[in-house]
Formats: C-alpha cells, sequence, structure tokens
C-alpha cells in the first residue's frame, strides 16, 4: 500500500504540473493509425502532446498491435521541434513484443531504444497528420489527429 500511495503522489504531482503550466502553454490528446514497414504489422495509438514553447513540444504516446500479435505494445516519449508544417521528434521508445514458444504459452521480452521521426501536416487549415518514425527495429509510417485540446494561450499547430 505504501508503493500505491508513493506512485499515486507522483502522479498526481505529475498531472497538477502539467495543468498548472497550461496558463502558458497548451495540450492536445490524439488518436494514430500507422503500420510497421519492418513487419507489416497494424497499430493503433494514442497520445499526449504538450507545448511548453512555441516551437518545443514534449509527447508520450502508446501504440498497440491489436489485430495482429496479442500483447505488442511501444511507450514512446518525445521531444519534437516545429518547423512550420513540419515537425521534426528525438525520444525514446520501450517496447514489448510477445513470442510464442513451443514450451510455454506466452513468453516477453523488453527493449528500450532510441528512435526519430518526423511529421508533416497535409492540410494548412486542418490538423491530420502524416509521419514516419525509425529506430533500430522499426520502421513506421501512420496517421494522426488531435482529438481533444486543452489550453487555448498558444496556437498549436503540431
Amino acid at each position: 500500500t505504501f508503493n500505491k500511495k508513493l506512485d499515486m503522489k507522483k502522479f498526481f504531482i505529475l498531472f497538477f504540473t502539467l495543468f498548472s503550466l497550461s496558463i502558458y502553454s497548451q495540450a492536445h490528446i490524439g488518436v494514430s493509425g500507422a503500420m510497421d514497414l519492418e513487419n507489416d504489422i497494424s497499430k493503433l495509438g494514442v497520445g499526449i502532446n504538450y507545448m511548453i514553447l512555441p516551437k518545443v513540444t514534449l509527447g508520450a504516446g502508446v501504440m498497440i498491435t491489436p489485430f495482429d500479435v496479442d500483447g505488442d505494445y511501444e511507450i514512446m516519449y518525445n521531444v519534437k521541434y516545429n518547423l512550420g508544417r513540419f515537425n521534426v521528434a528525438a525520444g525514446i521508445m520501450t517496447h514489448e513484443m510477445g513470442k510464442m514458444d513451443h514450451m510455454e504459452m506466452h513468453s516477453s521480452s523488453m527493449d528500450s531504444e532510441p528512435y526519430i521521426g518526423i511529421d508533416f501536416k497535409l492540410f494548412k487549415n486542418r490538423k491530420l497528420k502524416i509521419f514516419y518514425n525509425q529506430s533500430e527495429t522499426m520502421k513506421t509510417i501512420g496517421i494522426m489527429t488531435p482529438i481533444f485540446n486543452l489550453g487555448k494561450k498558444m496556437k498549436m499547430d503540431h
């Protein structure tokens, strides 16, 4: 129970820090669909991006593989820099890949690795974007769109 209280305390500190800074910044929550070109695996995702400066955004997201492989997911943390209709991203990805074994029903491995990415805003007046992320083990192309915006202080187009 002590660990749960400590985890909840950390969660609330992070939560209130992020939203108290929204006086100067804004965030959006978005959804995405993608295809891993290395493995031919489709992915669905959700993410949050938090603008800390007019051209710098912190982000985090989760991608799952609901159709092809059970139990696989990626958690991505990144920093994005806005270059007009382009965003350049660099971050860390933690992923778990399920494996089938003859002796065991399901075992898994978990790794972290750096990745880079780029996204492009397709239409000037719309938020729809295509993206490409690459790491040592993945090359993913997809489409994303924000579904919920928090804060109104700055114009956020990434």
